[in-house]
């Protein structure tokens, strides 16, 4: 073997090990820089915007776009956090009321009868349940604050990485686009269609999440549910998880009109959310991931549910930036075969 064949397989050995060494180092904080990359890419605009009024500072306008990103965030959070805080109290306040505790026996019982005539065995013990999650919430308590930690940690990250992403995401494209081994003007058209993906993705993920959170408060306030706000955050944030969606709130609350009685309400309450909050995923929704994407709106959709079933939560944009990057390859391809020209 030549000495020159010898020195490249051996640079070779040396950058795959290098690089699987990198992807380790970084694979735990992989969420967090696809976050960043993704707020990055969404919050470009105004940072230029920023940056082209003080004069072209960008780390100024970075800082000053993160402050208001976390703002913007941080504020809603709270309110909310203290909206359902309250409203939780309530319902334990609720649930440890005499005349509750005797309703929820009732409730029990009309659930007891049925299923007992067909297995007399079957009985709803509350206390038993309710004394199994208390065991639960002790022995896990140290992992839920371990896991909480861990959530803000990423959050402090997230900002980090975000202000570095706005600041020097030019430097960052240019060292992409020479280490390619394409022409700059199909490594440009890869990531005009990415910034697309994200900003289509991102925008209908949070709008849909919105939407039927609203929509959902609003149905559960009209008929009579009580802790509309609690619930109807828990919709929004359910309705970003396939399979799961504002049914884990619909179904009890129709159950609880039922078997409180107001029959009326509990047919409302189903067609509401059949027909109104549903129909806001599976239309909007799609609509939304592929508007401005070029791409079906029935691939972004199984774009995002298989996003999220392979890679996690995450996926929800993982899916659609795989479509995208997928589709953009696949339009550079065809342009290179009608052009007759090589990479």
């Amino acid at each position: 073997m030549e000495r020159s064949s010898l020195q490249t397989y051996f640079f070779v050995g040396l950058l795959l090990i290098a690089t699987v060494l990198v992807l380790a180092l970084f694979s735990p904080f992989l969420e967090v820089l696809v976050l960043s990359m993704i707020f990055g890419v969404v919050l470009t605009p105004l940072h230029r915007k920023i940056t082209n009024s003080i004069g072209g500072r960008s780390g100024i306008s970075a800082f000053l776009v993160v402050i208001l990103f976390a703002v913007v965030i941080i504020t809603p959070t709270i309110f909310l956090t203290m909206t359902v805080f309250n409203e939780s109290r309530g319902i334990y306040a609720q649930l440890t009321n005499d005349s509750e505790i005797d309703y929820i026996q009732k409730v029990t019982n009309v659930i007891e009868k049925p299923i007992q005539k067909i297995y007399p065995a079957f009985e709803v013990n509350i206390g038993e349940y309710a004394e199994v999650i208390a065991d639960w919430i002790t022995g896990h308590l140290s992992a839920i604050l371990s896991s909480v930690l861990g959530i803000f940690t990423g959050i402090i990250l997230i900002f980090i990485s975000l202000y570095f992403f706005l600041k020097d995401g030019a430097k960052f494209k240019k060292i992409l686009i020479d280490l390619s081994p394409l022409k700059d003007k199909y490594d440009d058209e890869i990531f005009v269609r990415i910034k697309q993906t994200v900003n289509s993705t991102v925008r209908g993920v949070l709008l849909v999440a919105v939407a039927q959170g609203l929509l959902a408060g609003i149905g559960l306030w009209v008929f009579g549910v009580p802790n509309p706000t609690l619930w109807g955050s828990i919709s929004a944030i359910a309705s970003l998880v396939p399979g799961l969606g504002t049914a884990v709130v619909f179904i009890p609350a129709v159950a609880y009109m039922y078997i409180a009685g107001n029959v009326p309400f509990a047919v409302g309450l189903t067609l509401w959310g059949g027909l109104i909050v549903g129909l806001v995923d599976n239309i909007l929704g799609p609509y939304l991931y592929s508007k401005g994407t070029e791409v079906h709106q029935l691939i972004m959709l199984f774009a995002v549910l298989g996003g999220i079933a392979v890679f996690g939560p995450i996926g929800f944009i993982f899916g659609p930036l795989i479509i995208g990057l997928f589709f953009a390859l696949i339009d550079i391809y065809q342009n290179l075969i009608l052009d007759n020209k090589s990479l």
